[in-house]
């Protein structure tokens, strides 16, 4: 039984690892394709794609709104007026080496 905590351990380990591997190859490759100009990349595991997306910046009024309704939710919440339901997960902490 203890060998199946340690299995997720290490695999918990190994995926971010992995994840910020990722992460850090990322930015090399766009900049890659935006140097040579390619929109698309045909590779035999894929195929890697520059896209465009929208940040959007919104304006006070907007962000107003917004912090209002985080407040009225959380009233909500405190009233009694929301209502929720509970589901058992799995949480891991790894230990701090």
């Amino acid at each position: 039984m203890n060998n199946l905590f340690e299995e997720y351990a290490l695999l918990e380990a190994e995926i971010a690892e992995r994840e910020l591997k990722k992460e850090q190859l990322r930015p090399h490759i766009l900049k890659m394709m935006i140097d040579n100009g390619e929109k698309k990349i045909e590779t035999a595991v894929g195929s890697f794609s520059v896209s465009i997306l929208k940040k959007w910046v919104y304006p006070e009024r907007i962000k107003k709104i917004e912090e209002d309704f985080k407040a009225e939710k959380a009233k909500a919440q405190s009233t009694g007026e929301a209502t929720y339901t509970e589901e058992e997960s799995l949480r891991f902490t790894k230990l701090k080496l």
